[in-house]
């Protein structure tokens, strides 16, 4: 470690460049003992060395910021200098650790802005998105020495692979110094709303067509637990994925036929309804909804969770529809599926407002003075529409079986089960595949048998 005299300035000290590696100790030629350290890193720490009963002792004065400049270090050195001859505690001035806003720093102020956020119903994505992207970015930046145009940089780094996620990151950095404000004087002004903004994603239209949904719903017999029978659900409720996954068994009332989704885990904040068709409760009891895991799909290791990769089991479950199709299918996504079960619904001949009231939406026709006064819930209309869909559903998969000497979708399995499933393939019925051990792996959820194509 080096060390020289030099008359330090803050025009120096902003100007020197930080060692490749160790660190380098500057004197200050204005206060006796008084020398910035500077690291690999480019720290910069003030430190004041004194011999202090027979020994020499590193005191350490504070971090160069332009909160804490020069003359600032030179005041603070000299108060320490004159306690440890007036025979006061020469750490009695050190800078201790500060956690929360007085910190400075946005990880710093990050576990304040969590406990702000804690009781919104998108507290998990916020910290997603802080503990993923902006913590690793800036976490150990002032907020105040940000520009747009290093967030402009950063954002544009991400929508150059996830637009939609950019500006998630972006709105979640905003909010960030909407809060921040009012406790930093010296913040002016919200970097973010200058920034520049990816565009908005172009609206999704894609609906799976009848012999794709009858196909789907062959697939996900043969997939099993927990994608197979969740996104069954999905496929028959038309509710978002996080409500079908995250789902709670004390949700499903098996015996009055209704899932009760609570406010806390509806997207917009009204608890919802949902009608359970016959199809629907077969589901559930094949996988015990009863059962004492608090989670009707639970993490592996994890009772408390909803279960992870998505991403695997999709490119599962697309491999296996273009499979049958013999040829590339137009990409999908679970969220698809919602739009599809209420383009099912208007094509089986359901009114608007019961379509809007099965998926939970206040907007449309629950808009505005309509959605004020107009109280009705639709449940028995809710009910007779979701049992026709759950009746059409189990209609298309009869029509539309899977190839018999297709690759079995979920190859994970024994080597018996895959036995078994070939076999009921190759007759052309919908009986169930009997493993060794017995469990059974059925090919539907149902056995309503109607005959007729679409």
């Amino acid at each position: 470690m080096s060390s020289k005299p030099i008359g330090l300035t803050d025009a120096k000290i902003k100007g020197l460049k930080a060692p490749v590696v160790g660190q380098v100790e500057i004197k200050d030629a204005v206060v006796p003992g008084l020398r910035l350290r500077m690291g690999a890193s480019g720290a910069q720490t003030f430190l004041l060395r004194k011999r202090v009963g027979g020994a020499v002792r590193n005191i350490t004065i504070g971090r160069y910021s332009e909160r804490f400049g020069l003359a600032e270090a030179r005041k603070k050195a000299r108060i320490v200098l004159s306690d440890i001859e007036a025979g006061g505690d020469p750490y009695e001035h050190a800078p201790r650790p500060i956690r929360g806003a007085a910190a400075g720093t946005v990880r710093g102020m990050w576990p304040d802005y969590r406990a702000a956020k804690a009781d919104r119903r998108s507290i998990t994505e916020i910290e997603r998105v802080f503990n993923r992207h902006l913590l690793p970015q800036f976490g150990d930046r002032l907020p105040e020495t940000i520009s747009r145009a290093e967030i402009t940089r950063f954002i544009d780094s991400i929508a150059a692979k996830t637009p939609v996620m950019a500006r998630m990151v972006l709105g979640q950095f905003s909010s960030f110094y909407g809060w921040a404000m009012p406790r930093l004087d010296r913040l002016q002004a919200n970097p973010c709303r200058d920034a520049g903004r990816p565009p908005p994603p172009k609206a999704r239209d894609r609906v799976l067509t009848l012999e794709e949904v009858g196909v789907l719903w062959n697939i996900l017999a043969e997939e099993g637990p927990p994608f197979g029978p969740a996104i069954k659900l999905l496929l028959l409720t038309g509710q978002r994925r996080n409500e079908v996954f995250n789902a709670d068994r004390a949700e499903f009332d098996i015996d009055s036929g209704v899932w009760t989704i609570p406010t806390t885990r509806a997207k917009n904040g009204v608890a919802h309804l949902v009608p359970l068709a016959r199809e629907v409760l077969e589901i559930l009891e094949s996988i015990d909804a009863n059962g004492e895991n608090p989670k009707l799909f639970s993490a592996r290791g994890s009772s408390e969770s909803g279960p992870s990769g998505f991403s695997k089991t999709m490119v599962r479950i697309r491999k296996a529809f273009e499979e049958q199709f013999g040829e590339k299918v137009q990409h999908w996504t679970l969220h698809d599926l919602r739009r599809t079960v209420a383009t099912g619904l208007q094509r089986l001949g359901v009114r608007l407002e019961v379509t809007e009231a099965v998926l939970n939406h206040i907007s449309g026709s629950r808009a505005g003075i309509v959605g004020v006064y107009q109280r009705h819930n639709y449940f028995e209309e809710k009910k007779v529409a979701l049992e026709a869909w759950a009746t059409e559903v189990a209609r298309l998969g009869e029509c539309h079986r899977l190839k018999p000497n297709s690759q079995p979708v979920r190859i994970r399995r024994s080597s018996e089960q895959m036995r078994a499933l070939g076999m009921a393939r190759g007759r052309g019925d919908r009986q169930t595949a009997t493993s060794a051990s017995g469990r059974s792996f059925s090919s539907s959820a149902t056995s309503i048998g109607t005959s007729g194509a679409t």
